[in-house]
């Protein structure tokens, strides 16, 4: 059977880490692992995603800092924000004499899929090796503050930041985070209805996500209008009309 291949192990043995070593990755795996992400798949051969390796440790710290004082990205081997750029797309047109097109609507969706999927690809290959990986959402915190840090173009937006370790000692034991039911996020033809019976099937499956046992813990603290993603929201206005790309 197909699920026997050794690249499903990686998937299901997938875990965020926020605990690592400091020991580094040698230079051919790293290099590796960046090769892995160049091969990811990009609409219209476009390639609208740009991956700034942060090696300078006072950066490094500031970026902690400014991601929500994530121990983590300075304790990682490495440490990149993922942008979204349609900067160089606009100068490779420009270059040949074109009229860039792209609006901004256009711009974010088509940029943060290509960024995402490079980074996907970067996050399976280095756990392919042993590494341990870990997005960072915190650059949100503060992206246009980040954006000034990294002195990133008009069209250029951070999305994530990507740590990539040795993980510490017992990491890779913890239990894998569950997944809500396959039938609510996988469907055919149409999308299906969520049945307060699926909703409810959604909760059990996730019951352990939570220290309480309740995974709408998480989701309160998150995604309710009492959460901290709402706040994000101002910061990432700010950042969208710093970089060139707030829609209209």
């Amino acid at each position: 059977m197909l699920s026997y291949h050794p690249v499903f192990e990686v998937f299901a043995s997938h875990r965020t880490i926020r605990k690592f070593t400091g020991d580094p990755i040698p230079l051919e795996n790293l290099d590796a692992i960046i090769e892995a992400g160049r091969r990811a798949p990009t609409d219209a051969s476009a390639q609208m995603g740009t991956f700034i390796r942060i090696t300078d440790p006072a950066l490094r710290s500031r970026l902690s800092k400014l991601s929500g004082e994530q121990r983590h990205i300075i304790d990682g081997a490495e440490f990149f924000v993922v942008c979204m750029d349609v900067f160089r797309l606009r100068r490779l047109v420009e270059h040949r004499g074109g009229e860039y097109g792209m609006g901004p609507l256009i711009s974010l969706l088509f940029g943060i899929t290509d960024a995402i999927l490079v980074a996907q690809n970067m996050v399976v290959a280095a756990e392919a090796l042993g590494y341990a990986t870990c997005y960072i959402g915190g650059v949100q915190n503060n992206a246009d503050e980040i954006g000034t840090e990294l002195n990133l173009p008009e069209g250029v937006l951070p999305v994530v930041g990507l740590v990539l370790g040795v993980p510490a000692e017992g990491e890779t034991e913890k239990p894998t985070r569950p997944r809500i039911p396959r039938q609510a996020a996988f469907m055919e033809n149409r999308y299906r209805e969520m049945t307060p019976e699926l909703l409810d099937a959604c909760y059990q499956a996730m019951s352990s996500y939570h220290r309480s046992g309740d995974w709408y813990n998480a989701l309160k603290h998150y995604f309710t209008s009492e959460g901290s993603m709402p706040r994000r929201e101002p910061v990432l206005r700010r950042a969208l009309a710093q970089q060139g790309l707030l829609p209209e």
